[in-house]
């Protein structure tokens, strides 16, 4: 069995608001240019090493910790007969290179792992293989863990009527609060609303005067998870990855945090912020509240004198602005999908199978993967165990949250949003409806 690791096995919070993501998501548009190179070869040269289409299934995995603990072994010993290669891609540039090795002549790997907010890209450059026949097949021959896979995993990429992958995991961004400042301040969460929760910024800034009570990151080309995150949970209109910011839905969020900065319950700093920075000022307990992922409890209980239970402990987003405006939570997922050179599309979905198994997505939680749309491994009590914030109420927000919403424009949406996103932290004096004007016609251009 070969394996090779490209670019490593970094730590990936599966947030889209990351600089790799971003310049991906604006590449992933760029790939529709390239589709006329497509016509050159579709198929390719099966002497090339490694590839599919000669005999034996390559996978690639973005990511190390996506990879299942026994490597594959047990697939191996339960299909003899299939031969099985895997590689790590971690350079978050697949797409790019399925494009080039069509235009080689090369043949592609049949199973490939990526972000799905780029499986519309690799859709419309005609990349991906149609699974339903291989869905089907594994409805019948597994019922019973074909069952606890949720929906969405499958209605992520489905395109024209058809399935092209299945997003089995998906990250989830929560709230992380330093719990001694909410105890001085008399906040309790978790937030019914938004408007519950400025008022909670309010006491905090009370109990701590000198300190801030969000820390956010707003630096150009590192993304705007949180906003874009908010404007779906009060309800904002989205086509596509592109929100409607005229609605009056996401003029109360662009309100929210024109007033949080006019009130000081934001850094104006954070303007040149990224991860790193936005992390450490809720490290050092210099602000009390931070948004982000799942997977960074691991690197906040890393911290000397920083635990979970004891330091700080987490909520999840309301769904509620509290004015009348309502919507979804939303999930980063992560989608396996077959190629359209898939040697054997059916023994390419046994791959799928095994890669959903509870097994085979318990373990690698816990080596930095992500919470799994799949109900049997949501219940297994190792969770706990993993990341024991993960409590029943956030269980049911995870199970009842959406994916966010994506096409392959993401990327230069998420520049224009940055742009809005910075000047609303560096202080503005212009209204919610005049910033959501003048932004709205950037994202209108788009199209």
């Amino acid at each position: 069995m070969r394996r090779h690791a490209r670019g490593g096995g970094r730590r990936d919070s599966g947030r889209m608001g990351k600089a790799g993501a971003r310049r991906r998501g604006m590449q992933a548009g760029a790939v529709l240019l390239t589709l006329v190179l497509g016509a050159a070869a579709c198929g390719g040269d099966d002497s090339e090493e490694g590839g599919g289409g000669d005999g034996e299934l390559l996978v690639w995995s973005s990511r190390d910790y996506y990879v299942p603990p026994d490597e594959f072994q047990s697939f191996e010993q339960e299909y003899p007969d299939i031969n099985l290669n895997w590689d790590v891609q971690a350079e978050d540039d697949i797409i790019q290179q399925l494009l080039r090795m069509r235009e080689a002549g090369q043949t592609m790997p049949d199973i490939i792992q990526d972000d799905t907010f780029l499986m519309d890209a690799y859709y419309e450059a005609g990349l991906l293989a149609p699974i339903d026949e291989q869905m089907q097949a594994f409805e019948e021959e597994e019922p019973e863990l074909y069952n606890s896979i949720m929906p969405l995993a499958w209605e992520d990429t489905e395109y024209d009527g058809e399935h092209y992958g299945m997003s089995i995991t998906a990250n989830y961004d929560l709230l992380y609060f330093n719990k001694a400042w909410f105890e001085e301040a008399g906040v309790e969460p978790p937030f019914e609303t938004y408007d519950d929760l400025y008022d909670a910024l309010l006491q905090m800034k009370q109990a701590r005067p000198d300190q801030t009570p969000m820390s956010i990151q707003a630096l150009a080309g590192e993304g705007v998870t949180m906003l874009k995150s908010m404007l779906n949970s009060v309800g904002t209109p989205f086509e596509g990855a592109t929100p409607d910011l005229t609605d009056p839905a996401a003029h109360y969020v662009i309100d929210f945090f024109i007033r949080a900065q006019a009130d000081e319950l934001i850094p104006s700093e954070a303007v040149s912020w990224g991860e790193s920075e936005t992390r450490a000022c809720f490290i050092q307990q210099n602000c009390g509240l931070v948004f982000d992922g799942i997977t960074t409890a691991g690197d906040f209980n890393e911290v000397q004198g920083f635990k979970y239970g004891s330091e700080w402990d987490t909520t999840s987003l309301p769904a509620d602005s509290g004015q009348g405006h309502s919507g979804k939570l939303v999930t980063a997922p992560r989608t396996w999908a077959l190629t359209v050179d898939a040697d054997d599309p059916y023994e390419s979905s046994l791959v799928l199978r095994y890669l959903a198994e509870t097994e085979n997505l318990i373990e690698p939680l816990a080596n930095g993967s992500v919470p799994m749309r799949q109900t049997e491994a949501l219940d297994d009590p190792r969770i706990q165990e993993i990341i024991p914030f993960f409590d029943e109420n956030l269980k049911e927000d995870y199970l009842s949250a959406e994916s966010m919403p994506a096409a392959p424009n993401t990327g230069e949406v998420e520049e224009i949003l940055e742009q809005l996103w910075g000047e609303i932290v560096q202080g503005t004096d212009a209204s919610p409806e005049e910033l959501a004007n003048k932004y709205q016609e950037q994202l209108d251009a788009l199209e």
